[in-house]
């Protein structure tokens, strides 16, 4: 008599590559993924809205968020996210990403949002000179829709929010392991120090 994991095992052994070998794969995947992922850096874009209305200070932070290091300089592994570090965490989740030139603004988010795009999914990421500010954003928003109450947003994928420190991230995919995958490198976080 054959035990669950022993049937189990014979089912997927000639279908190592299917649908049964998911839940393997899953597990490992989550204990690797905080491993993969911990030592990366984050980063991003917070050009400012109105930067008549924000102090000189700030609106400096902002536009070093998402600046990318010049070739051959590095990105900070810990701290505030920045724009390499956002690339720099993406792909060692094993994406490949390009950014856009062009930015996104919705008239939710305070700050303009730098856009990543996979084969399979489109990262909206808003950086901000800190998690308060980030939190003035997104604590008001409804979290399943991805949309300020009482208001509906058509998304042309469904709509993922991620929010780690600095950072909140809209992530719009059909692909829903991949959509997770982004969510995960995103909300593991920057170490702080």
């Amino acid at each position: 008599m054959k035990t669950r994991s022993a049937k189990r095992h014979a089912q997927s052994a000639g279908d190592c590559h299917g649908w049964h070998a998911w839940p393997r794969r899953r597990r490992w995947i989550r204990s690797g993924a905080a491993l993969l992922f911990f030592p990366g850096c984050g980063g991003g874009e917070t050009p400012a809205k109105d930067t008549e209305t924000k102090a000189p200070e700030t609106v400096a932070t902002e536009s070093t968020l998402a600046a990318m290091p010049a070739p051959g300089g590095t990105c900070p592994a810990y701290g505030l996210w920045q724009a390499c570090s956002v690339e720099d965490r993406i792909s060692r989740a094993g994406l490949a990403v390009s950014r856009r030139e062009e930015g996104v603004r919705h008239d939710f988010m305070s700050v303009e949002g730098l856009v990543w795009e996979t084969s399979r999914a489109e990262i909206q990421v808003f950086l901000y000179a800190s998690e308060a500010d980030r939190k003035k954003d997104t604590d008001r928003l409804d979290t399943v829709l991805v949309a300020p109450p009482g208001q509906r947003v058509m998304w042309k994928w469904p709509a993922t929010l991620v929010t780690s420190g600095n950072l909140a991230a809209i992530i719009l995919s059909l692909n829903g392991r991949q959509a997770e995958r982004i969510a995960l490198a995103l909300g593991a976080g920057l170490p702080v120090r």
